[in-house]
């Protein structure tokens, strides 16, 4: 299916790994003109890279979004190097691991900063430069609608960021739409990385380690990054035009709750 983004202008923060990095290359794919914004500079360069190898144009914009006067300065990069967006996409964010009782609190609040409060930052710059019909995409977590044990700090803000999915929803309507995918268990480097510490700690092989994460997952399997870069690029498409304040599960099965 020819998705309609050929030409189309998007704005990507967090496109530089994992899920971010496969929905880059989508979009590439799809012949659309990206702006990049991440942290590392050798990481956004190559991901630059791989967005015009699968035939886009690309632009690579260094800001950690957890600062303000960074993000506004990569927001106005980009809608210059773009114009009008077409869609903006959050894919920043990762897992806070801990007990409550052992989690201080500025863990919550580094949890909060990365997980929730930019992506209010992000579509607070984005929304005065989305065209009438651009698309807002989140990345959460499935964890909002199944909170994992010990990652507490995670749990809640990802919940907290499907709220602002429906609540935006509501108050950018008719003119945009907004709708957040929440994924399960994707086997990202960073999760092979803390598989690979489990299985060290356990004393067990790291196909081991993998089983026994993949376990509850009705699939039987973990996720690949691009099987969720898939609906992410999909409702930044203008296929995906009559849906608005969902959060969506590409989870394998994971998540029991209907």
């Amino acid at each position: 299916m020819d998705l309609g983004l050929r030409g189309s202008a998007v704005l990507l923060a967090g496109g530089t790994r994992g899920i971010g990095r496969a929905t880059a290359r989508l979009l590439g794919e799809e012949g659309a003109r990206v702006a990049l914004i991440g942290r590392d500079p050798a990481a956004l360069d190559a991901a630059a890279r791989d967005v015009r190898s699968h035939g886009g144009e690309a632009s690579a914009l260094r800001a950690d979004l957890t600062d303000p006067a960074q993000a506004a300065r990569a927001v106005e990069d980009a809608a210059r190097a773009l114009g009008t967006f077409d869609a903006v996409i959050h894919a920043v964010g990762r897992g806070f691991r801990g007990a409550f009782l052992e989690t201080d609190e500025a863990t919550w609040r580094e949890a909060f900063d990365l997980d929730l409060f930019s992506a209010v930052r992000l579509a607070r710059l984005g929304v005065p430069q989305l065209s009438r019909g651009g698309r807002i995409v989140f990345v959460g977590a499935a964890s909002a609608r199944q909170p994992h044990l010990n990652q507490s700090p995670s749990n809640a803000a990802k919940a907290a960021l499907a709220n602002l999915t429906r609540s935006l929803a509501d108050e950018l309507a008719p003119a945009i739409v907004v709708n957040c995918v929440a994924p399960g268990r994707v086997l990202s480097e960073r999760r092979r990385q803390r598989l690979e510490e489990d299985a060290r700690r356990k004393g067990i092989s790291i196909e081991a380690a993998v089983q026994e994460d993949s376990a509850p997952i009705a699939l039987g399997r973990l996720g690949d990054p691009a099987e969720v870069a898939a609906m992410v690029v999909f409702l930044a498409s203008p296929r995906a035009s009559y849906i608005t304040g969902q959060s969506i599960l590409v989870d394998g099965g994971l998540v029991r709750a209907v």
